[in-house]
């Protein structure tokens, strides 16, 4: 059997939040892992035939939203989420699951938050600041609701009362149920320990204003990471955030030497903008002319409009300009996107071994400069990593990166309005 497993991955289930280990799973045939900027990420694991059967057992007592998969690559544990999906047949089982920041996309904003001005007093926050707010305070605060009075839901309420639920009755109708937070459920989640938000000076700014349960936690975090400003990224346990004319570091230069075969390079036009305006509210709007490249390609323009801020006051100019530039960054010339496609790998260097470059180095926001001659195009070029995803079979392994070009850091002087 062990031919035919996988030999470079190790996976294992846990309860949520990765606190108690339930067991292993042996003679995998197959186990897929990756990283994705401003996404959730996925991991697939199969086991197939006798090996499947004889942990049969094991497998049945598995239950998606509850428990959680933890792959360690040699040492390194390199991913870990809860499980999506479970799919089983006589001599096969797949595991689907999502990273830890699928919590976040399964928690409403419980209350509404504004950055808006009152009273002429500007509560204006940074972007990355905002929703590590909300994150912080709906990870770790309950909330009410009305449960009907059902023979079903009124079956459950001695055990519910045990895990710190809380009954008040509405007549015979039903009951106002008090949920406990996600890191308040036994087992917590384990979201917030790990949360990494990464702050520097003159960071783009917001004056959002949402309304209770409009949307959810991860919603929000995914529009932000659209139009307003940000990046965010799941590594391991952690979700990390950070202002997008920002990097997670730098990996060393890479050339034609660190890809085993060709790769594709495209050149997307509709990545490509000379001028942006950011639009606010009562004809105010912000925005940022890029001069390289004007006359060749002409006035390219894009517009944004901040991201829900439909309902707040209108962004300062300074806000408005700063979005404007952030937008068009990195989209002069039209952007050159390099991407290793299926079954050609990028060259790692093993864990234990110095220099180079590793899978535990390839994270979504880290930046490298790409200096090589690829599909008869020469390239000198700092790229950011857009996505990265492993994949083992008994064959060996693939790891496969996306790059897209970074955007210019920004100064750390504050600017004025």
């Amino acid at each position: 059997m062990a031919d035919k497993c996988v030999q470079g991955h190790r996976v294992s289930i846990f309860d949520r939040g990765a606190t108690g280990r339930a067991g292993p799973l042996r003679d995998l045939s197959f186990v897929q892992w990756g990283r994705q900027r401003d996404s959730t990420s996925e991991a697939t694991v199969r086991i197939v035939g006798d090996a499947c059967d004889a942990q049969s057992d094991f497998l049945t007592s598995l239950s998606p939203h509850r428990h959680e998969v933890v792959i360690h690559r040699g040492n390194h544990r390199a991913w870990e989420g809860p499980i999506h999906r479970i799919q089983t047949q006589k001599g096969f089982a797949e595991i689907v699951a999502h990273d830890v920041s699928e919590y976040l996309f399964q928690q409403p904003m419980t209350q509404g938050y504004s950055n808006a001005t009152v009273d002429g007093v500007s509560h204006s926050d940074t972007v990355t600041g905002r929703i590590e707010k909300i994150i912080q305070y709906e990870m770790s605060h309950g909330r009410e609701q009305f449960a009907p009075n059902t023979p079903e839901n009124a079956a459950e309420i001695p055990a519910l009362i045990e895990q710190g639920y809380t009954f008040t009755p509405v007549g015979t109708e039903g009951w106002i149920v008090s949920i406990p937070a996600w890191e308040a459920h036994t087992p917590p989640a384990n979201v917030l320990p790990y949360l990494n938000v990464h702050h520097w000076p003159n960071e783009a700014r917001t004056t959002a204003v949402t309304e209770p349960l409009e949307m959810m936690v991860g919603d929000h975090l995914a529009g932000l990471a659209r139009q307003s400003g940000i990046d965010w990224t799941t590594l391991g346990r952690s979700i990390h955030i950070w202002d997008v004319s920002r990097s997670l570091g730098r990996l060393n230069d890479m050339t034609e030497a660190n890809f085993m075969d060709d790769v594709l390079v495209s050149m997307y036009g509709s990545d490509h903008a000379q001028s942006a305006y950011s639009i606010g509210q009562d004809g105010l709007y912000g925005s940022a002319l890029a001069l390289r490249g004007l006359a060749y390609y002409g006035p390219w323009t894009s517009l944004y409009t901040p991201y829900n801020e439909e309902g707040s006051e209108a962004p300062t100019q300074s806000e408005l300009n700063s979005q404007a530039r952030r937008n068009l960054s990195g989209r002069q010339p039209v952007p050159i996107e390099v991407r290793i496609p299926d079954n050609t790998s990028i060259i790692v260097t093993p864990d234990k071994k110095p220099g180079g470059i590793k899978v535990k180095d390839l994270v979504p926001g880290v930046q490298v400069l790409l200096r090589a001659t690829l599909g008869h195009r020469k390239l000198n070029q700092m790229q950011k990593i857009d996505s990265m995803r492993v994949t083992e079979t008994a064959q060996g392994e693939n790891v496969q990166v996306t790059f897209t070009p970074a955007t210019r850091a920004d100064s750390d002087d504050v600017e004025e309005g």
